[in-house]
């Protein structure tokens, strides 16, 4: 089903997207690699752009996987060397597409598995819980830890940093296409109607 993901939209106004039935909503700071998660997820090397320069992602990139059902690509939050103006309408962008919008969504925050969590990541997390909206974790760079800790461990780590259950945190590699599977089937249930 990922496998035919096409680019649809970019843009920074949420509320002229059309409706939909489902959506996944993939949020994380700037170089985090949502870009490169997508590709991996979806078996295809250039669907999203990749940039090794942080805050690339300045407006919301909309992938259609069938009609009605969407992965959303967010502006990475901090760290990029933009304007104060502009890291205003990111923010705008943010929390139009995630609370105005009224469609059956699933957020993700994808972290730096190898650098951890960081403030904003929390503060996103803290954001979404304050507006009961839930969320899952995505581990992102495990390829970049030492090979003596495992994936397991990863998760059990990001458990107790989110306090969430662990079946919604998935350690994976982009890169490495490694740990991908899990995460595949969690979105592919969601986007189908499978699960909530």
């Amino acid at each position: 089903m990922l496998e035919k993901t096409v680019f649809f939209r970019a843009t920074t106004e949420a509320d002229s997207l059309p409706k939909n039935i489902a959506e996944i909503i993939l949020s994380g700071r700037s170089n985090v690699g949502k870009s490169s998660v997508i590709n991996a997820l979806c078996s295809q090397k250039s669907l999203a752009r990749i940039s090794k320069t942080p805050g690339r992602t300045r407006s919301i990139n909309v992938y259609s996987v069938s009609i009605g059902k969407w992965i959303i690509d967010l502006p990475g939050y901090g760290f990029a060397r933009v304007s104060p103006q502009e890291r205003k309408l990111w923010n705008k962008m943010i929390e139009e597409c995630i609370i105005q919008r009224v469609s059956k969504k699933a957020v993700y925050i994808i972290v730096d598995a190898f650098v951890g969590p960081t403030e904003l990541d929390f503060d996103m997390a803290h954001w979404l819980s304050k507006y009961n909206i839930p969320f899952k974790v995505i581990a992102n760079k495990c390829d970049k830890i030492p090979k003596d800790i495992t994936e397991d461990e990863i998760e059990s780590k990001v458990v107790e940093h989110f306090d969430i259950d662990k079946l919604n945190v998935f350690a994976v590699s982009a890169k490495k296409r490694k740990g991908l599977s899990k995460l595949q089937i969690d979105i592919v249930k969601f986007l189908k109607g499978d699960c909530k």
